[in-house]
């Protein structure tokens, strides 16, 4: 199994190296560490009997074919009963030892000495070292030499009880592991802040890019973020800008097919009507309904492009589009000499995209003069735009229909409901609501309460 996944984050993958960094350096360093200080204090220690030694041997002479020590020139920690420092001096007719021994037999070479043979430095002289068990201790280091006086063989051995050392050594190791152990808990988490706060820097840019909308003006400043993401920011927003210029290319070429397909379509609705047009139903019927067919066809594929996001939206100007809309309506119904009452504020503006405020009140206005009979009122107040009709107006089993959320009318056949799914997909997408009343004027009320 390996250690890194493909599919893992790059910040848990940043974790475990550190992790194992971190491990890999702190064990080094404790063995190390621990090596050079066991080391170091052997190295005393042996330093320090070797001392000794030379003493010994310095205040050992021979009187009389006797070996003879001049204890004044001997430590006095070796006259001390079991202080801890002892020494035997074995001859070939003599054995010397220490006071502090009081006559335990301390000499013993063990089987298998602790250090190989080693030359000291001086000719014929050769020096073993081992522990073995002392008079009232557990064990103690020996250093055992044999040497060569007046022509004549020696052996001296010097011990000391190292219990003490031991025992500081091993709480050195104890406090040195749970200090490397914290040090690394700590290198672990502080390094594990680090990098999630070096993460969190790119907080901003996943906000930005969640709300990101299609058709949405987006410019990240990459001087905001890390180095490091600098040049990949710059790439983001240069195809941020080239996604919303073809957004907006693809967006103008659907608004002005809009426009050209439907005037043309509208004008053929009336044409429908024609007294040749009339001398042969067959044909008149089928195409009124070929025309329709078509017109929804347009209507529903626009739809899908221009809501499937909405843009920052920038106010509408109420009055100018409304002008557009009734001067184009008054030619398509001329015949009617349609009246159209408009009561709005000066300067009402229309929180709308222009191509869906085009949309939502075209296919309003067109339905209420499709089957008024001769006024149209228009009203906005509050966000609340208000569309009435002096026609037959619907059948209550229709009007119950048309409150229902979702409904749809089948846009291939006359009546009440032409446009009215693309009227409902605009009121979905900027989540307005619609309600279809019963109208004082005779007709259908349609009233549309946009979101502030």
């Amino acid at each position: 199994m390996r250690f890194f996944e493909k599919d893992e984050s790059l910040q848990k993958q940043i974790f475990k190296a550190l992790l194992l960094s971190l491990l890999a350096i702190l064990s080094v360093f404790w063995w190390l560490s621990q090596s050079t200080i066991h080391t170091i204090t052997e190295d005393y220690l042996l330093t320090r009997l070797s001392h000794d030694t030379d003493t010994i041997e310095r205040n050992l002479h021979l009187e009389d074919g006797q070996w003879v020590l001049a204890m004044e020139g001997i430590a006095s920690i070796y006259k001390t009963v079991h202080s801890g420092h002892y020494f035997v001096i074995k001859t070939p007719n003599q054995t010397i030892l220490s006071p502090s021994l009081s006559g335990y037999p301390l000499y013993s070479l063990p089987q298998n000495p602790v250090d190989i043979e080693a030359l000291e430095g001086r000719r014929n002289v050769h020096f073993k070292t081992y522990e073995t068990r002392g008079p009232v201790e557990d064990s103690v280091l020996v250093r055992y030499t044999e040497l060569r006086k007046n022509n004549l063989p020696i052996k001296i051995y010097v011990a000391e009880d190292h219990t003490p050392i031991q025992t500081l050594l091993f709480k050195f190791d104890v406090l040195f592991a749970l200090f490397t152990l914290l040090t690394l808990i700590s290198l672990y988490f502080l390094n594990k802040g680090l990098i999630k706060r070096a993460f969190r820097q790119l907080n901003p840019l996943e906000d930005q890019l969640r709300e990101f909308k299609l058709g949405h003006k987006v410019s990240i400043e990459p001087k905001a973020f890390p180095q490091e993401v600098r040049v990949l920011i710059e790439s983001l927003n240069l195809a941020l800008d080239q996604s919303l210029l073809q957004f907006e290319k693809s967006r103008q070429l659907n608004a002005n097919l809009s426009h050209s397909l439907k005037t043309p379509l509208n004008l053929i609705f009336q044409l429908l009507d024609a007294p040749e047009l009339q001398q042969n139903p067959d044909l008149q019927k089928n195409l009124k309904q070929q025309s329709e067919n078509m017109l929804a066809l347009i209507e529903r594929e626009l739809k899908k492009d221009r809501i499937a996001s909405l843009q920052t939206i920038e106010p509408l100007a109420l009055d100018e589009l409304l002008a557009d809309l009734l001067m184009t309506f008054k030619q398509l119904y001329h015949e009617k000499n349609i009246q159209f009452t408009v009561d709005i504020m000066p300067g009402a503006q229309l929180s709308m995209e222009r191509e869906d405020g085009f949309e939502l009140l075209g296919n309003l206005i067109d339905n209420a003069c499709k089957w008024c009979e001769s006024s149209v009122s228009i009203r906005y107040e509050n966000q609340q735009l208000i569309i009435e009709d002096d026609g037959p107006g619907v059948s209550t089993a229709q009007l119950e229909l048309l409150q229902e959320r979702g409904y749809r009318t089948d846009e291939t056949k006359p009546g009440h409901g032409i446009g009215l799914s693309i009227v409902q997909a605009l009121v979905v997408a900027y989540q307005a609501e619609i309600h279809f009343e019963d109208s004082t004027m005779g007709g259908l009320k349609v009233v549309v309460q946009l979101a502030d």
